[in-house]
């Protein structure tokens, strides 16, 4: 029982774990249709910024470290173990909203009932993160926070401006246009019209 968070297993690790007995307690795990060979959150199946063209699957699951946590299923503090059928990997946004479970039954329940990864996240965190997949584990751990701020209130505006608020529609369209010359710069096609943001959904 307990044990410090240093005895944890890698992330490879407890995906080696569940690789062989995950249909029993996860049903509709991402891996069921994409395999193992990118990192993904088991809630919500956020597909982490990692290069995924490396050698071996540890190497792929193990460089996802910072934006994936290794996330107790029973709390620790509540008798859980650092064993790897107690653990899974989790985003940081589904990691936060986790409350203490004194059950791995209650945990469960709760990577299974995630609504999948807002299509619209997914592809903002891929075009951002990319680039920044080298970070070190506390700089990725920040900058995940400070994109996904960021992201709510983007999703915010495009709500107001949906509903027709001058204000925010204005935002929303010098918004677009530096993500456009940016997108430029780089030699990226930038695609997004200000009528598509219009009829994304929110997070």
């Amino acid at each position: 029982m307990g044990g410090s968070r240093r005895d944890m297993p890698t992330l490879y690790g407890i995906v080696q774990y569940w690789r062989g007995r995950y249909d029993e307690v996860f049903p509709n795990l991402k891996a069921a249709y994409i395999g193992w060979g990118e990192p993904f959150c088991f809630r919500c199946g956020w597909l982490a910024p990692v290069d995924d063209t490396q050698a071996t699957l540890a190497q792929i699951w193990n460089s996802a470290r910072g934006w994936l946590d290794r996330a107790h299923l029973q709390d620790l503090a509540l008798g859980g173990s650092n064993g790897s059928e107690n653990l899974v990997p989790l985003c940081r946004q589904c990691h936060d909203i986790m409350d203490p479970c004194d059950s791995r039954a209650e945990a469960i329940a709760y990577v299974n009932d995630g609504v999948p990864v807002d299509s619209w996240w997914q592809m903002h965190t891929d075009a951002i993160f990319n680039s920044e997949a080298n970070l070190d584990v506390p700089h990725k751990t920040k900058i995940m926070r400070d994109v996904y701020t960021r992201w709510v209130e983007q999703m915010r505006m495009i709500e107001a401006a949906k509903r027709g608020n001058p204000q925010a529609v204005k935002r929303l369209e010098k918004l677009l246009e530096w993500a456009r010359r940016t997108a430029e710069r780089e030699g990226r096609h930038f695609p997004v019209t200000i009528d598509d943001l219009r009829g994304s959904h929110p997070v």
